[in-house]
């Protein structure tokens, strides 16, 4: 069996509102159901399970346990479909013998499996459920589970919250669970949910392990527009959710990754958006462009502060034999402003709206029929990266007597043809991509120290630091310039005559 549901993150806060909303039971088909429910989650001590993305668990369900076998897929997204295999059971203990007709029965060393696995976690909650009905008959099951997962026992035992919506598809067009979800996030903080409660009852096991950088699946030059589309947007959006929410102080790296997978996010956008392949989702595209620049605001904010506290406190100290207590200080004091305006994005309806459509505008380009194609994916792509050169090239003009704010464009301009490059790299394979790619970073890196050098004088200043330390950071700042400008122009020259790899046919 497959289900199909759309899981959402909910503030505990927001309960109570929720269920006062006239739409929750607009489409109400019968009694709400009140269930307690009491899981065990099993593994190996070394997650194999989990690694190859399964989770198995028994279940009390009202008046009797159930053993639930279920296996994922794809980039990890709200909207999720997942094999299942259930069965009701005497009691709390595994029926290895209904396993064996499960991709469970695939793993290695099978005849040992039963006597590795592990209670690893386990949790209880409460579930409320409505069945829901549609006009053109559609239905789902939408369930409000809140309660906790846990671990451990006694001084030992640690936890954290269940709060989510589950829309569970069970009938007709699946189109309803985005538009009822969007309706529902118009009056609250509804969050796609990617991360299955299994997955955090690992993560509070283990701990959420390493901040994830963006997969960008290998393209062929056959496959279709829209679903290369699908495809480059499914990569970045998971990144982004998954280090968003680990994006909490101590761990500096997830709002890196977050930074760095949202601006992929955008380029990707930027780039599609506007193809007549794509007409008929243009509105959409364009509708997120005001909420994740807000969101790329909020990240880079914890990002310079990040970068500041981390690193150049420490360049400062070793430069200049100058007091920095001050600066410090209020650096943390950013920092920490900063990290609660991430955290406060869980009560905004407007940032969960627009992680709703993306995750929509996804499944609608994977789910959207492709037809005869006027042009490949081979021509598009030449020619996106003939555009983005030329917007290069543009905002390089004057180079030497632009002020730091004109650098700083042309840098930004420079990392999206770079992130615009990477999506194509297996269309061109050879000395010639190579050889871009590297111009490309020599160029990017050069331009990056010169903004750097800009952003901690703008920082210092809006800090108070004193005017000694001012005047030395200046008088480095232009030595600076005068070793790098010179080689961003050699870079840039060389950018210019690259025998470009896109039209190495022609």
């Amino acid at each position: 069996m497959t289900e199909l549901e759309l899981k959402l993150a909910l503030p505990p806060s927001q309960v109570v509102r929720l269920q006062g909303l006239p739409l929750f039971f607009r489409h109400q088909a019968g009694p709400v159901r009140v269930q307690l429910m009491r899981a065990h989650y099993y593994d190996t001590p070394d997650g194999l399970l989990a690694r190859n993305r399964m989770a198995l668990r028994l279940r009390h369900e009202g008046q009797g346990w159930v053993q639930t076998f279920k296996t994922a897929s794809g980039e990890s997204l709200a909207l999720s479909q997942r094999g299942e295999w259930e069965h009701a059971v005497p009691g709390p203990r595994l029926d290895w013998q209904l396993l064996r007709a499960t991709p469970l029965a695939q793993l290695p060393d099978l005849d040992t499996l039963p006597q590795r696995l592990r209670r690893v976690f386990s949790m209880r909650f409460e579930r409320r459920s409505w069945p829901l009905v549609w006009h053109d008959g559609a239905q789902a099951v939408l369930c409000l589970d809140q309660g906790e997962i846990h671990v451990g026992a006694g001084a030992r035992r640690r936890s954290v919250p269940i709060c989510e919506l589950e829309i569970e598809h069970r009938a007709g067009d699946a189109a309803v669970l985005w538009k009822f979800a969007q309706q529902l996030a118009r009056d609250v903080a509804l969050v796609p949910l990617a991360a299955s409660k299994a997955e955090r009852g690992w993560e509070l096991r283990h701990g959420p392990g390493e901040p994830r950088s963006t997969c960008l699946p290998p393209l062929d030059a056959r496959t279709p527009v829209l679903s290369a589309f699908a495809l480059e947007i499914a990569g970045p959006l998971a990144a982004l959710q998954h280090n968003l929410r680990h994006a909490v102080p101590g761990n500096p790296e997830y709002v890196h990754q977050a930074r760095v997978a949202l601006r992929r996010l955008r380029s990707v956008l930027r780039a599609f958006g506007p193809l007549p392949e794509t007409r008929a989702l243009r509105r959409r595209v364009r509708a997120l462009r005001e909420p994740l620049g807000e969101l790329g605001r909020v990240l880079g904010a914890a990002r310079d502060a990040d970068v500041f506290a981390t690193e150049t406190l420490g360049l400062l100290r070793t430069r200049f034999d100058l007091s920095l207590d001050t600066v410090a200080a209020r650096v943390e004091q950013r920092r920490t402003q900063a990290y609660a305006a991430i955290a406060a994005l869980w009560q905004q309806p407007a940032h969960g709206q627009a992680l709703l459509q993306a995750e929509r505008l996804a499944w609608e380009l994977a789910a959207t029929p492709c037809g005869v194609q006027a042009r490949s994916l081979n021509e598009v792509a030449a020619g996106l990266m003939d555009s983005a050169q030329k917007r290069v090239m543009k905002a390089a003009r004057g180079l030497r007597r632009q002020d730091a704010l004109a650098r700083h464009q042309l840098r930004i301009e420079v990392k999206r043809l770079r992130y615009l490059a990477d999506l194509w790299t297996g269309f061109w394979p050879g000395k010639r991509m190579r050889h871009y790619l590297h111009t490309l970073e020599k160029l990017q890196v050069v331009l990056g120290a010169l903004n750097d050098a800009a952003a901690t004088g703008r920082m210092l200043r809006e800090f108070g630091a004193g005017e000694a330390l001012l005047a030395a950071w200046q008088t480095h700042e232009q030595k600076l310039l005068a070793q790098r400008l010179p080689l961003a122009t050699l870079h840039l020259a060389e950018l210019g005559h690259c025998a470009v790899p896109w039209h190495s046919r022609r």
